[in-house]
């Protein structure tokens, strides 16, 4: 099983996998996780030198990045299990276009969304660099504004030298400013320690100077092709500050290589959107949340179904009594594979507790149970169980003594198994039985699943479409 830790201060941990990931989303880099930190919940494991992040924020809670590693599909398969076992919603977050047709094509009932608040802004970095073109020349115009109203600026890297006065600039920044985003406090709280751990979290730093005094500040950080500005920061009484800046920072950084500059999101902030799009972005790059759902998902209340002769329908109050007794006939379930005196504990076993132990499965997306009825009452039970990604489901059956051997259970089990595939509209049913239960593996047989595997105590039989 998955062995989450909490992500703290010290990111590097997991620096090297994030150099492996081709998503070139700013949430996959150091300086984001460092300083987003406290703001979203992000917890790591480490699965056959594999990392696997898994975070909770704004908008997705428990959600998945894709594995990051040398074993992907083995990460995908720990985080299958992990989501099953803590009878968790499988989501990821964090996905581009690629991974998007790799994750539909590999889950059953994909749900894929994108926030536009949150779509990274992609850039050609040439054009930062110079600002040429029809369509930049309101950029160029202010930084021709600028250096006529300051021609003594300077632009420079930032040393541990500078540490002070870039403290004084972020203190005459911050003062008289009315900072109501919850990200803006959030890039108010983290810009200093991004530059004073600049060399462990491999940022990129520079200031705008006109004379002694820091008018700007910029942090990023260069993955692949593409340099990250994680902050940008000037003081606006400076007209033309800000595209100076940006000009500035690209042509120092964005070199050897770097092709993109990606300015991240405008995090729905309407303002800020007008500026990003105005420097003419090649690609605002969307951030997919996929929501990966089972069969259970698609099964709808009421459920009726008629055979001939019998009814299948949801377990009711009223069958609770017929139901207490389903489960203490030890006839019945010593071949059915669940003792409910695992899950009793001091609870008394009353009609209340298995009618409210049934409810609790439901509601876990765990198992669905069937009550089977013959002239409205209560014979046997059908379950759909062991619920996957893949459109998968396993069924299984009990009845009474005194019902068996009428046929009932095959009437029954046909017309679930046709609900299973023709309203469910599932890829896989399965089933399995001890190898002494002759009978129940005959009756598998008849509904056309094949047995495809076996162990020391059961037979496995699957039915595909």
């Amino acid at each position: 099983m998955l062995e989450f830790k909490k992500l703290l201060k010290d990111v590097r941990v997991i620096k090297p996998y994030l150099e492996m990931s081709p998503i070139s989303f700013c949430d996959i880099s150091l300086g984001v996780k460092y300083a987003w930190r406290d703001e979203f919940k992000v917890e790591y494991a480490i699965y056959n030198d594999t990392l696997i992040l898994k975070e909770s924020g704004h908008d997705h809670a428990d959600a998945f990045y894709y594995p990051m590693g040398a074993d992907e599909n083995g990460a995908l398969e720990q985080i299958e299990k992990h989501c099953l076992t803590n009878f968790m919603p499988l989501t990821f977050c964090y996905i581009d276009d690629f991974y998007v047709q790799k994750l539909c094509s590999r889950y059953y009932g994909a749900k894929v969304r994108c926030e536009r608040d949150w779509c990274d802004y992609i850039y050609f970095a040439e054009q930062f660099k110079s600002y040429a073109g029809k369509k930049l020349s309101g950029q160029r115009n202010h930084v021709n504004k600028f250096q006529k109203l300051y021609p003594d600026y300077k632009f420079k890297k930032i040393v541990k030298s500078d540490l002070e006065r870039v403290k004084a600039f972020l203190i005459e920044y911050e003062s008289g400013r009315n900072i109501s985003g919850w990200t803006e406090k959030v890039e108010e709280k983290t810009a200093l320690e991004l530059i004073e751990n600049a060399e462990e979290l491999n940022q990129v730093c520079g200031l705008l100077e006109v004379g002694e005094k820091v008018i700007a500040i910029s942090v990023g950080e260069i993955v692949n092709d593409t340099l990250i500005v994680h902050i940008e920061k000037a003081l606006k009484d400076y007209q033309g500050v800000y595209p100076v800046m940006a000009k500035e920072f690209a042509k120092a950084f964005a070199i050897d290589g770097v092709r993109y500059i990606n300015r991240e999101e405008d995090c729905g902030d309407l303002g800020l959107r007008t500026s990003k799009l105005q420097y003419k972005p090649c690609l605002i790059k969307c951030k997919h949340i996929i929501e990966i759902g089972t069969l259970f998902d698609k099964i709808k209340s009421p459920i009726n179904i008629k055979t001939e002769r019998l009814e299948i329908a949801e377990i009711e109050r009223t069958d609770s009594e017929e139901y207490k007794k389903l489960y203490l006939d030890e006839n019945v379930n010593k071949l059915w594979g669940y003792d409910y005196r695992e899950d009793l504990g001091d609870n008394e076993a009353t009609s209340e507790y298995f009618y409210n132990f049934q409810k609790l499965l439901k509601e876990r997306k765990e198992e669905f149970s069937f009550a089977i009825k013959l002239g409205g009452k209560l014979i046997g039970e059908l379950v759909l169980h062991n619920f996957d990604f893949y459109g998968g489901v396993e069924m299984g059956f009990r009845f009474f003594k005194q019902y068996q051997g009428k046929g009932y259970a095959i009437e029954s089990a046909s017309a679930l198994k046709d609900y299973v595939f023709k309203v469910l509209g599932a890829k896989t049913l399965k089933s399995r039985c001890y190898k002494e239960n002759f009978n129940s593996a005959k009756l598998i047989g008849r509904l056309g699943l094949i047995k495809v595997r076996e162990d020391d105590t059961h037979f496995y039989f699957e039915l595909k479409i």
